[in-house]
This record gives C-alpha cells, structure tokens and sequence, in this order.
C-alpha cells in the first residue's frame, strides 16, 4: 500500500488513529448549533421519512451483477500488477480508489494506478483531513488539483469519508456542508463529474438527513452510505431491535427519497467484516465479539449484497478493500498473497452467483 507519512494515521487499518482523550475537541459553540439543527431537522423530516419508510417495498434491482458489486483498492507498487491479475479474475468493474488531499505530492502516482485499471468504473474517495476542514478554500483548492488530474478518465468522486467520525477532521456535520459548498463550486470547471456523498460511516440516519435535507448550497448526484452493520453478526442481526441490513437500507433509501440537496440514488461505498487475530491490521482483532473468521466473512459477504440487490434501492456496493490482512479479501503478509474465502464468494456473486 502507498504509505503516509502522517503522525495521525494508521497506514496498518487505513484510517486515521483513534483520539486520545486529550485530543478530542471539547463542544463549541457552532458544535451546540449544529447539533440543534440535527435536532431541528429530525423533527421536520420525521413525518415524511417515516411515511416513505413504511410505503417502501423491494423493487426491480437497478444493475446487472457487474455494475452492482464494487471493490475498493489501493495502489501498492510491489502488487500493482497482482492487483490487475485479482481484479481480472474477479470479474470486477466497479473499483474505488481512495485519494487523501495530505497526499497530494503522490498524485502522479494514483493517475498512473488508475490508467491502469484500463476500462473499469473508478470511484474516486477524495479523503479530508483536519486541515482542509477548516480552510474550505484550501479543500477546493486540493480538490480542483485531483479533478484537474482525473477528469474525464473518472467522472465519479465522492467528496469526504466518515465525516461523523471525529478523528476524520469533521468536529460535525455543519463542517462537512463547508466542504460541500466549496466542492460544488466546481462543476462549471469540470462538466460532467458526479459528486458523491455524504459519505456518513455506520447506522447515524440523524446526520445522514441533516446532510440531504437543509438550505445550504451545494447538490449531491448520488448519495453514499458506508454502512456496516453489527460487527458482532450477520447482516440479520438488529441494531435498536429494529434494524437489520434490509431496514437499515430502507431507513437510509427513505430519507434520500425525502431529502432536497440530494438525487434519488443510493451505493454503499464501504462495509466489510473485521478479521479476529489480524492485529495490527485491524484494531479489534483481539476481540472474538468484533470479529469473525475468514468462513463467516466469506459468508456474510454474500448475505449483504444478495440483500442489498434483492431491495432494488441501491446501485452499487462497494467491499473495502481487496488487499488488507484485517479485513480485506487478500492476505499479504510475508510477501505472499494468499485469498481469503471472501475474495471466491465475491468472484461467485460477480459471475452469476446473484442471480441463483
């Protein structure tokens, strides 16, 4: 994997290290607003999200297998071509390739991975951080250089990732929409990209409708979710005693059909399931009930896009990532690469298995 030479993030788990205590931002005043405003807008928008959601009712899948199932992956010089070769035998399409704006001085080197990919779909996930966070103009600024460099070989990119998530920049959602009005200032620039988001990590449907639904200044061509489920079981499991994977979905898909900042379409651009005794590629490793075995990954895996196709809600569902020992489909350590029972559950459903 390229490696950051950043002090906050884990290049191990590909995400930033969790806050220590001490680091974690006490509550502003903008923070109370912009929780107010969460609250404000549950209130409005509970009437008709919950009407959308009890009306909802699975429909045609939207995709053929190929455009549906989606991997991520990360430029790596020692497995580049193995990567190829993987995708190849998998039958994947749609790829996603993660671009952090702290990284920028690697930009050559992402182009050149994704002319690589040749005619597959590529994603991009432009990553922030705290600095761009809080200079907006510095984000487009950054964002305009990765456009400038990509487009029109890519026309998809989604703007921010986990934005609800502290140790990603956003101390709130009110932040994120900074990112966003900055971001949509662009597409007189660049005629044709889609801009994706918004990108909200787990089940938080509160922040995923104060994200579509609000008076700020910015339009997003597709709505993101990377959603995981309970990490202690399958795609059944409930969170609430309510929400499995198919009413998570339902929930989610209502309020995009409620929001106004939003098109009607749905992927779901990250989820996997955490490998137990992979440290220190995934955080939870030395924990049997946040983790599974390689057999229950494989199997969950299918579970969640047959479920995800059979709504007919989603477009696109995208496994994070293919090469990642903690949770990925391919092992590589020890300078093999040895393919985990998820990565043939994938290449199953990729080439017919959705369809069975």
């Amino acid at each position: 994997m390229v490696q950051n030479d950043t002090p906050w993030w884990d290049d191990y788990s590909d995400q930033p290290y969790r806050l220590a205590p001490g680091q974690k931002p006490g509550l502003s005043f903008s923070g109370v607003k912009e929780y107010l405003t969460i609250g404000m807008t549950t209130v409005l928008m509970s009437a008709p999200v919950l009407w959308r959601y009890f009306r909802l009712r699975p429909q045609r899948p939207l995709a053929d297998p190929q455009k549906f199932i989606g991997l991520s992956v990360s430029p790596d010089p020692q497995h580049d071509s193995a990567i190829l070769e993987m995708l190849d035998e998998l039958g994947v399409q749609e790829v996603l390739v993660r671009i952090p704006v702290w990284d920028l001085n690697r930009l050559e080197e992402y182009v050149r991975f994704v002319e690589r990919l040749g005619g597959r779909n590529v994603l991009i996930n432009v990553l922030q951080d705290k600095e761009s966070v809080a200079q907006p103009n510095l984000w487009q600024t950054r964002v305009r250089e990765i456009l400038g460099a990509l487009s029109p070989r890519c026309s998809h990119f989604q703007i921010g990732n986990a934005i609800n998530r502290r140790k990603w920049g956003c101390r709130h959602s009110g932040e994120y929409l900074d990112l966003l009005e900055a971001t949509d200032t662009l597409r007189d620039e660049f005629p044709g990209v889609e801009f994706i988001g918004s990108s909200v990590i787990d089940f938080e449907p509160l922040v995923t409708a104060r994200t579509l639904w609000n008076r700020r200044h910015y339009q997003l061509d597709v709505v993101s979710a990377l959603l995981y489920v309970n990490r202690r079981g399958s795609p059944m499991s409930r969170q609430y005693k309510l929400f499995d994977l198919y009413n998570k979905l339902r929930m989610i898909y209502a309020i995009v059909l409620s929001g106004n900042r939003n098109a009607r379409r749905l992927w779901i651009t990250e989820f996997n399931w955490p490998l137990l005794d992979t440290r220190p590629y995934t955080p939870n490793s030395g924990h049997p009930d946040r983790t599974v075995d390689e057999a229950t990954q494989a199997r969950y895996l299918k579970q969640y896009y047959e479920i995800a196709y059979a709504t007919g809600w989603v477009e696109k569902v995208y496994w994070w990532q293919l090469i990642n020992p903690g949770y990925g489909l391919v092992d590589h350590r020890g300078g093999q690469l040895r393919k985990h029972p998820s990565f043939f559950a994938l290449k199953d459903l990729v080439h017919g298995g959705l369809h069975e």
